[in-house]
């Protein structure tokens, strides 16, 4: 019941406030071509202690990556007004999220992220006030959708209480685990890290577990407890312009949706 959902611990309401006081920095690269966009949507969990991310889990049946575990997004259409529009539409496309922007609230906007098949990804941050809101799945696209507490992309044990029911009880005792990792040669052979986060359904991988680290990472101000980044990888920027010199930069600027695999495959 509605009722029983406790208000938002101090601690949340601290990490909505980071949130919303992030400022990225300027796009610089064109839309539409070549560009996509994701929904971080977060909600208070009943006890009021974490903020939660909805996460959803591709259809078996789709062409790419089916079943994979995924944010609500996809690529910019002519018709979208910015990467905002273009988030809250595949949301609503697929997880039946409102455009209302009173009952789910505009936090911020990150910096873009290279997908696999070099498309450009911004995770657009929201925060869905109204608790009434049921997903509403499109059976073609996603098969599940399910949260995980945001803080725990900032875990590399599980062990955190406040996670014990949010990940499979092989991973809290220990026997399985809960944060991996794997670098892998991407452009100029310079190594770029990607993490894998266990759950009760599927794990988090790939560039969703990325963008979600820096998102927690904004949110609650501090570094995970683990190594986000594989020694020398290249920042952004530079992963950008090795990517746009690729012969397959222009090929990715017609791809029909996000590859969110490591560059030698899925962890």
């Amino acid at each position: 019941m509605l009722s029983q959902i406790e208000p938002l611990s101090d601690e949340s309401l601290q990490a909505l406030g980071r949130l919303a006081r992030y400022k990225p920095p300027f796009d610089t690269y064109p839309v539409p071509a070549g560009r996509a966009a994701v929904l971080v949507a977060l909600f208070g969990s009943r006890t009021g202690k974490n903020l939660n991310v909805l996460l959803s889990t591709r259809s078996k049946t789709l062409r790419t990556f089916p079943g994979h575990v995924a944010l609500p997004g996809g690529k910019m259409e002519a018709g979208d007004m910015n990467l905002e529009a273009t988030a809250r539409r595949e949301a609503f496309e697929e997880v039946g999220l409102p455009y209302n922007t009173e009952k789910i609230r505009y936090l911020t906007t990150l910096p873009p992220y290279l997908a696999r098949n070099l498309l450009l990804v911004t995770p657009v941050v929201v925060f869905v006030i109204d608790y009434s809101l049921k997903p509403e799945l499109n059976a073609d696209e996603v098969d599940t959708v399910f949260s995980f507490p945001l803080s725990g992309f900032l875990s590399d044990t599980g062990s955190d209480p406040s996670l014990t029911n949010a990940v499979p009880k092989d991973v809290v005792t220990g026997q399985k685990p809960y944060h991996t990792y794997a670098d892998y040669e991407w452009f100029d052979s310079v190594p770029s890290r990607f993490h894998s986060f266990e759950t009760n359904h599927k794990p988090v991988t790939g560039l969703t577990a990325g963008i979600l680290i820096q998102v927690a990472e904004i949110a609650y101000g501090r570094k995970p407890a683990f190594g986000k980044a594989a020694p020398g990888e290249k920042s952004r920027e530079e992963l950008f312009q090795a990517a746009s010199k690729d012969p397959r930069w222009k090929v990715a600027r017609a791809q029909p949706s996000i590859d969110d695999t490591p560059p030698s495959g899925k962890l």
